[in-house]
């Protein structure tokens, strides 16, 4: 028990917190066009906005079409 104890230890010793890893903005999740990324449906469901996110999914269903 003890061994696996300090193995986490030793696991959770190695990892880096990063606080703002998922506060970072990427391109990809803001362009109108190309394809909608969970991260930018995400977001959209997060704030409640269901009209953007369904006009962007319209956007990207007439741009794999064309």
């Amino acid at each position: 028990m003890l061994e696996a104890l300090q193995i986490l230890k030793f696991t959770y010793k190695q990892d880096r917190l990063n606080f703002t890893g998922d506060l970072v903005a990427d391109e990809r999740d803001y362009t109108i066009s190309g394809p909608v990324t969970p991260r930018a449906v995400d977001e959209l469901v997060a704030a409640g906005k269901l009209p953007e996110l369904d006009e962007l999914l319209a956007n990207a269903r007439e741009i794999d079409c064309n």
